[in-house]
């Protein structure tokens, strides 16, 4: 079991290394600024832990969204470098843009990765929609937010504070406007001082009745916040960014490099299928011919990342409530 637990937050595990409850859509909290007054999302808000697994408070992955030229269709692909594994589109996209040339450069813009975090949340106050107030939902962000988190957990200067803990946690200002076409976070913060998660308006205490009541109310949230981690990809999913790659690339040479580098490197996480064995690495080909460098492509698998060593980097197992309240 974890040795992390909903009142007693490990704040190393919250800074970045590098079934569903109800309708999903209406599980995230989405402060737009054209929802709000002038122009501006105004609200207060506060991160709370991952009750279904507190080390898991705080989602984070980068992804590329993709778009098949030849079909029309778009997707979204987890990208390996989440978790510290070789990317074939982190690689295309550093092969492109580092090319001498104008239209490789505008391509490599069709796979440069985003990357986005999710976290709980309490929504404390929200005038523009009283009706949330009180409610847990998921929080979608970005860098911006997550560096501010990060500057409480490891301060330059200063006493640390771990914003996802319930006693001693502390609110957050969101205050959400556009600059050109960006939603933009500069003016958000953390406010006042270290404080307990208030249910009801009433400041929790850490004794059992008040911890009993913060674990029923918790139960109340989305339980899927886990569900937007990375995920490795599968056959499908691995045919469809070949796809891509094929359709998008018109220089072999781009495509030629990347690969006779990912097979030159005995660390890769690339493999190749052949009528030999599933999972022989990929080699490079003997021939220049386009076609067949594509289908080579085609047939790198980036599936099944080490659940081992790599994944006990970012991840810990879950515990039950039950699991959880018996270590306090």
């Amino acid at each position: 079991m974890s040795n992390l637990d909903i009142f007693n937050l490990d704040a190393e595990s919250l800074v970045t290394k590098v079934p569903t409850s109800g309708n999903e859509k209406d599980d995230f909290y989405k402060p737009y600024p054209e929802n709000g007054k002038d122009g501006v999302y105004k609200s207060l808000i506060r991160f709370i832990p991952n009750s279904e697994n507190p080390a898991k408070s705080k989602i984070h992955k980068y992804y590329v969204y993709l778009k098949d030229p030849s079909t029309g269709d778009g997707f979204s692909a987890d990208c390996p470098s989440t978790v510290g594994k070789k990317s074939i589109l982190k690689d295309i996209f550093w092969k492109l843009k580092n090319s001498h040339s104008a239209a490789d450069q505008e391509l490599a813009k069709s796979f440069s990765r985003k990357e986005d975090y999710y976290s709980l949340i309490q929504i404390i106050q929200d005038r523009n929609n009283p009706e949330l107030d009180g409610k847990i939902m998921i929080f979608k962000f970005g860098r911006k937010i997550n560096d501010m988190l990060e500057a409480q957990l490891q301060p330059e200067y200063g006493t640390p504070c771990n914003p996802f803990d319930l006693f001693e946690g502390k609110e957050f200002s969101l205050n959400v406007r556009k600059v050109g076409e960006w939603n933009n976070y500069d003016l958000c913060s953390f406010v006042g001082e270290k404080s307990p998660i208030k249910i009801n308006g009433k400041p929790m205490q850490k004794n059992k009745e008040d911890m009993d009541v913060i674990l029923s109310y918790l139960n109340e949230g989305p339980k899927n916040l886990t569900s937007f981690d990375y995920k490795d990809w599968d056959d499908d999913l691995t045919n469809k960014v070949m796809s891509v790659i094929r359709n998008s690339v018109p220089e072999q040479r781009v495509v030629n490099e990347v690969l006779s580098g990912v097979s030159n490197n005995s660390s890769s996480s690339y493999n190749a299928k052949s009528s030999g064995s599933a999972n022989q690495s990929y080699s490079k080909p003997e021939s220049n011919s386009t076609s067949e460098i594509y289908e080579e492509a085609s047939q790198t698998m980036v599936s099944g990342h080490d659940k081992g060593s790599q994944q006990n980097s970012y991840t810990s197992s879950p515990g039950s409530l039950d699991d959880l309240y018996a270590d306090l």
